[in-house]
Formats: C-alpha cells, structure tokens, sequence
C-alpha cells in the first residue's frame, strides 16, 4: 500500500470519492445506478464497485435503525459505517456501506477467494480512505 501510486474517483452528483492504484481501469455505471465499476487488467474477478443510491423509502427507517445499531468501523473521516467480509465459493467481498442523509453509499472490492488474502489489505486501507460530503 506504501508504494502504490493512487488515482481518485470522485462522484460529484452523490459526493463521494476514493482512492484506487492508478493500474486499475474504469468501467462504466454499475447496474444502472450512479457510480462506477474498477478493474485490474488481466485478473479475472478482481475489482472494485463504488455508487449511490436511495433507499426504498418504506425499508428507509428500518435500515437506519438497523445501522445505527450495527455500526462497526469507521473511515479515517469519521463517518461510522458498516464494514463486512463475504466469504463465497468462488469470489469474496469486503463490503463498506454508508447510510446518511437518505442516501446509501456502497463500496466493496473482489477477488478470487483463494487470493483475497493478497488484497485484502490494499481494500481495506481504501475503505479507510472513502469519504462522503457532509
């Protein structure tokens, strides 16, 4: 992480933004929504998926009881935010969610599961880094 030479993607409509390691090329808008999809030339499986999106009004409460309850990390911003592992038969995901301000911002990085343990620091220093606009 030390040696890495950092690029950042900002997202002016939601303000966000993150740094990546400036080898990663940018795809377009994940599944329709507003963000944008990172990948590692020549490494199948391995990226990064970055959006905004607004909740389901109806669950909107439900989820800010739930996250206020379930807070466990805490970017060096200092917005707390739920950080998970997904350990899957093939790929896992470490996933940063933030719900503020009616809006959820999620972030996660994948890889192979068998070579996550190569990444996970890499993804886990960027979830330290992301920030929102307060």
């Amino acid at each position: 992480v030390k040696d890495v030479t950092w690029k950042t993607y900002k997202n002016d409509r939601y303000g966000f933004e993150f740094p990546y390691p400036h080898t990663w090329q940018e795809l377009r808008n994940p599944d329709n929504s507003d963000g944008v999809v990172l990948v590692l030339p020549n490494k199948e499986n391995v990226e990064i998926r970055s959006y905004a999106s607004k909740p389901v009004l109806e669950f909107s409460s439900k989820t800010q009881e739930h996250q206020e309850q379930g807070y466990n990390f805490r970017t060096n911003q200092g917005v707390f935010s739920v950080l998970t592992v997904e350990v899957k038969e093939k790929v896992t995901i470490i996933k940063l969610t933030i719900t503020q301000a009616e809006l959820e911002y999620s972030w996660q990085g994948q890889s192979n599961s068998q070579d996550f343990q190569n990444y996970y620091r890499l993804f886990y220093y960027i979830a330290q880094e992301y920030k929102i606009s307060q």
